[in-house]
């Protein structure tokens, strides 16, 4: 007699337990067929936790995970910053035979990524710039697909594996060169809303400034981290500043709304604005004059990031760790020479 524990699930029994038809769970199972993603979802879910195998038959695919399938989710694909990360994610895929799937977040959370990603059976998922709801890892952790971090927005606490850079360090090195400048006023560019990046280069640089240039006046400027022109933010600044001034944007993109700012309101830089960005995306080297920014090595990154997933279904890296690649200041024209 067959034991209990020997016992073979059927498709009827995950449809029982997930209260559905016998054909739903056919069309769930084998990725066939019009099916609304929650319920398709809940079925995989239902039938990983009941331990149902699929008859090895050529009648369509297995439930189970695609190790070579991984999923890059981003909240969109039309920045520098996340031109470099496809870049690196797919040279570091291609190399260790994996196929990458680009994901985009959706605010719909009935067809957004994680239940994509469980519908797809990934090998593992990649989050860029997110930071992923205990839901949302639920529907992940059950289906046994990893997750990894990569520079996401808030803390990560320890409870899953990422990548991210030495912002904090970063951002000291960018106060430090504007101090070596012998300039004594300063502007810093800070994103809103405020990332865990954000300010950790913020604090950076203002560690710097009260190193190197004790008294000096540090003042804020709030952006929403794209090129936006802050002429209107920059103008009664202005009034009460004693150019020439530092200014540290805290990424490429608001440098760019900065040298925006400075065409609007007839000011020069180098000259009356020492810029410095971070990031050292393209068009940092690009812009006019070319831009002093701190390089993140975010193909570096990226690349890390798949080779996270591939230790983790390997099981050589253990859970919750966090690497961290060191930034550079990258010197350009942006900067005005020190002052002896």
């Amino acid at each position: 007699m067959m034991s209990a524990l020997a016992r073979i699930v059927t498709m009827k029994d995950v449809a029982a337990a997930a209260g559905v038809s016998l054909s739903s769970v056919s069309r769930a199972l084998s990725g066939r067929g019009d099916l609304p993603p929650a319920t398709r979802l809940r079925i995989q879910v239902v039938a990983t936790e009941l331990g149902y195998v699929r008859d090895v038959a050529p009648r369509g695919r297995p439930s189970t995970n695609d190790p070579r399938t991984i999923e890059l989710v981003l909240r969109g694909f039309d920045d520098p910053w996340t031109d470099e990360v496809v870049a690196g994610a797919r040279s570091a895929a291609a190399r260790l035979g994996y196929d990458l799937i680009l994901t985009a977040e959706r605010d719909n959370p009935a067809d957004d990524w994680p239940r994509r990603a469980a519908a797809r059976r990934s090998g593992g998922v990649i989050l860029g710039l997110i930071r992923p709801t205990q839901n949302q890892l639920a529907q992940l952790r059950g289906l046994n697909i990893p997750v990894v971090l990569l520079e996401p927005r808030s803390d990560p606490q320890g409870d899953l594996e990422g990548i991210g850079t030495t912002d904090a360090a970063g951002g000291f090195e960018a106060g430090a060169h504007l101090a070596e400048r012998g300039l004594q006023n300063f502007i810093i560019v800070v994103g809103h809303p405020p990332f865990r990046f954000g300010r950790a280069r913020e604090q950076g640089f203002r560690n710097a400034v009260e190193q190197l240039v004790p008294g000096a006046e540090v003042t804020t400027v709030k952006a929403n981290w794209t090129d936006a022109d802050l002429a209107v933010a920059f103008r009664p600044l202005l009034r009460e500043a004693k150019l020439p001034l530092g200014v540290f944007a805290c990424n490429d993109a608001m440098a760019m709304g900065v040298y925006r700012a400075a065409k609007t309101l007839g000011l020069r830089i180098p000259q009356d604005l020492s810029v410095v960005g971070f990031d050292d995306t393209p068009l940092a080297s690009t812009s006019s004059p070319p831009l002093t920014t701190v390089r993140q090595p975010i193909r570096q990154m990226a690349s890390r990031a798949v080779e996270f997933i591939h230790e983790l279904r390997t099981g050589t890296v253990g859970s919750g760790e966090w690497v961290e690649l060191p930034t550079r200041l990258v010197v350009r024209e942006s900067t005005q020479t020190a002052i002896p």
